[in-house]
């Protein structure tokens, strides 16, 4: 009797396991979705800063503070603006996601990096200096469809 229900109990746990196993497979998510609308938090008004991200892989930046969008700091292979001190620029160019151990996506411009944003449960996180840093410097956050 002890025989049957080691068996029954083996089979149980066998077909349990089989269960969670496959239902765990398809739940597995794809790529993050980053299209639509990200606007820089705590700015309100009329001309917020924000990036515009499309499925086609292009996006169109507004507004972007210089310390973001102007990483190297060398008008050559910057956005434009950044060589005409304005505090902010507008450009546009190809997104991808990122590759590698750091999840996020890419903006590039004119076939340059521009910025990686690193998502986050606040939004996509901007660092201009080290990772290491407790905060990003920028955070945008999604706007609604409208």
């Amino acid at each position: 009797m002890a025989t049957g229900l080691r068996t029954g109990l083996a089979a149980l746990v066998t077909a349990l396991c089989l269960v969670l196993t496959s239902c765990a497979g398809s739940m597995a998510s794809g790529p993050p979705d980053y299209t639509g609308t990200w606007q820089l938090a705590g700015q309100d008004g009329s001309e917020p800063a924000r990036f515009v991200v499309s499925a086609d892989g292009t996006y169109t930046a507004r507004g972007i503070p210089d310390a973001l969008a102007c990483r190297t700091r060398n008008a050559d292979t910057s956005p434009p603006g950044c060589s005409e001190g304005r505090s902010s620029s507008d450009f546009s160019g190809q997104w991808t996601l990122a590759d590698g151990s750091a999840p996020g996506i890419r903006f590039r411009f004119a076939d340059r990096f521009v910025r990686q944003g690193y998502p986050t449960d606040a939004g996509l996180a901007f660092f201009t200096g080290s990772l290491d840093v407790p905060r990003p410097d920028f955070v945008f956050v999604r706007t609604p469809a409208r």
